[in-house]
């Protein structure tokens, strides 16, 4: 996370006001720990228990909540996902997003959502999750 704040620093952003897709869940070491650490709007998150996605920002207590657990993503409240956001676990068939396209099945989503345009942010941060989520 030094590498994200330095790099912010130095382009005169701040942190706060930047959005971020990660791969690695808040399952996982790095991923929790970016988790904890960051004070970005996270848009993004893809594990190896599915996908992730909230346009407005990932409610970053419930966030912090999964982190503190090492749960997946799955594990997210979807109380939680705002308008046009969703959470797709890997063993959903027959998957619609809001945008209209189609995924046979949640684990496809999760292999390929880093070439959607969803996964459109000013940050990307892998903190693992391979080989399932990338």
């Amino acid at each position: 996370h030094t590498y994200v704040t330095e790099l912010l620093a130095k382009l005169g952003e701040d942190e706060a006001s930047i959005t971020k897709f990660q791969t690695g869940g808040p399952d996982g070491d790095l991923g929790s720990n970016e988790i904890l650490v960051s004070k970005d709007r996270t848009i993004g998150i893809v594990d190896g228990s599915g996908v992730l996605f909230d346009p407005t920002g990932l409610k970053r207590e419930e966030l912090m909540r999964l982190a503190l657990l090492r749960a997946p993503v799955k594990e997210f409240s979807r109380s939680f996902v705002g308008r046009g956001g969703f959470l797709v676990t890997c063993e959903e068939t027959n998957v619609t997003l809001p945008d209209g396209s189609k995924w046979s099945t949640g684990a496809q989503l999760r292999d390929n959502f880093h070439l959607t345009p969803y996964a459109s942010a000013d940050l990307f941060v892998p903190c693992g999750g391979r080989p399932n989520s990338v």
